[in-house]
């Protein structure tokens, strides 16, 4: 979508996962959990952790004022019942901060649920406390459950640091209005609403397509645009969307039992973005590329008509025990949640995710070009490249059974942010740097195992 490559495999997974809140420590102590059943207001720098807010109780951080000051979480946030987060800054100094101090991609989520409310007006919000030199680019989930809503106003993300992903189920509502990377990616699932405005709006919408057949007739999004999708696109679509003079990037997810046929604009540099989902058979796809797309794509899934693909177009992803090959194709993220296999032949691997997080599941990737910002196993998920040139990505394997293996190849540095350039070429889609990676050679963590043999600069 645009310049906003995917970490949709994340939001998929952050589903799955229990925000867990400490709740017996005083509310009063640097650091400590915070648990806030009664009204109050904030109005100096604070740090805490575990951050719950309840029943009826409205917690405001009040920052209107003068001074420069930060409000740190360094655990989860979660909003239960009717509760309410209102954070405030000033607007015309926009020097005042919210920030989930994650150490690590994912360490933490805010979630909220029941009847809540997030509030964010005229507020930094960063998603760690350090730099992306120093760790990258860390992305984190806000999951929005049952009727919660989330409403951000003049609020602004720094999404080279920073990244948030916002899923939105149920009947949860978020609305946007002149902010910036706010959720920096938004999911629309189930019976969510979702209302996005103003010029200065940024942020990517990713819309789920779950069952039946669709026809979209993509909106001119050369400028600012208007646009309401919902039912309207076809069977199996509840959610609904509102776009007012706005220019978010789209991105349609394509689940296993949804086909669509799409028709563009030939909009440059791009019009909209690709999740595609295996589906239940196994499956062979080739030449999954960039730019102008006339025709079939996929048999029986999806067609294209004068739709332009953006320099970061195609995200695949496997829920089933299918197995998938590509061949010659530019991908920006693979991610593997259930006991599938997926082998890539030939092809380039842009920025966001390689991951394998199901039991038995398999990433085999051959002779390509691998720039992606992070490459992660958990449970007992195997990765192997062969003859492949890896381009500063960090290797995580998430736990004891998970493997990487690397045959051959080159370990390459991702260059340093360079702002002369763009960090993609818009036409090929072939990466200049990963700005969403740290500089430097590849890095390995976690506790599974990682083998590198006759790899050129491997000093593992």
């Amino acid at each position: 979508m645009r310049s906003t490559p995917a970490l949709g495999l994340l939001s998929l997974i952050a589903l799955l996962q229990c925000v867990s809140c400490n709740t017996d420590i005083t509310p009063d102590e640097n650091g400590a959990d915070m648990m806030v059943t009664e009204n109050r207001t904030i109005t100096t720098t604070k740090t805490v952790g575990n951050l719950t807010v309840k029943g009826n109780a409205i917690l405001i951080i009040d920052y209107t004022e003068a001074p420069e000051n930060s409000f740190v979480v360094k655990g989860n946030v979660l909003l239960q019942d009717k509760a309410q987060l209102i954070v405030r800054g000033n607007k015309s100094l926009m020097n005042d901060g919210f920030a989930i101090a994650n150490e690590f991609s994912s360490q933490y989520t805010i979630k909220s649920t029941g009847n809540s409310i997030i509030k964010l007006e005229n507020i930094g919000l960063r998603t760690q406390i350090g730099t992306v030199a120093e760790n990258g680019n860390i992305y984190m989930s806000y999951d929005a459950m049952d009727n919660s809503s989330m409403i951000i106003d003049g609020a602004k993300l720094d999404n080279e640091s920073s990244w948030l992903l916002g899923n939105f189920r149920n009947k949860s509502k978020l609305e946007i209005s002149n902010s910036a990377y706010i959720p920096t990616e938004i999911y629309l699932n189930d019976s969510c609403s979702v209302s996005i405005s103003g010029a200065d709006t940024k942020t990517g919408l990713w819309m789920a397509l779950t069952s039946g057949t669709h026809t979209i007739q993509l909106p001119d999004v050369s400028t600012s645009w208007s646009w309401n999708a919902g039912s309207n696109l076809g069977a199996g679509v509840r959610w609904s969307l509102s776009v007012i003079n706005s220019s978010p990037g789209l991105g349609i997810q394509l689940f296993p039992n949804a086909s669509a046929s799409i028709t563009g604009n030939n909009i440059e540099p791009g019009e909209v973005a690709i999740g595609y989902f295996v589906s239940n058979s196994n499956e062979t796809i080739n030449d999954l590329r960039v730019g102008l797309q006339n025709g079939i794509i996929v048999p029986g899934r999806l067609t294209l008509n004068n739709v332009r693909l953006g320099p970061i177009a195609w995200q695949i992803y496997s829920l089933t025990s299918a197995s998938l090959t590509i061949n010659n194709s530019t991908i920006n993220e693979i991610g593997i949640v259930g006991d599938g296999k997926v082998t890539v032949n030939n092809s380039l691997l842009q920025l966001a995710v390689l991951a394998c997080y199901g039991q038995n599941s398999s990433l085999t990737v051959n002779n390509s070009d691998v720039w992606n910002q992070s490459i992660e196993t958990n449970s007992n998920g195997k990765i192997t490249f062969t003859n492949c040139n890896v381009y500063g990505s960090q290797f995580i394997t998430r736990s004891a059974q998970s493997t990487v293996t690397i045959n051959g190849g080159s370990f390459r540095s991702n260059p340093p942010i360079d702002r002369t350039k763009t960090f993609v070429d818009v036409i090929s889609g072939y990466p200049n740097y990963n700005p969403f990676c740290a500089p430097g050679s590849p890095k390995k963590s976690g506790v599974g195992s990682i083998t590198c043999v006759g790899v050129a600069n491997c000093n593992w």
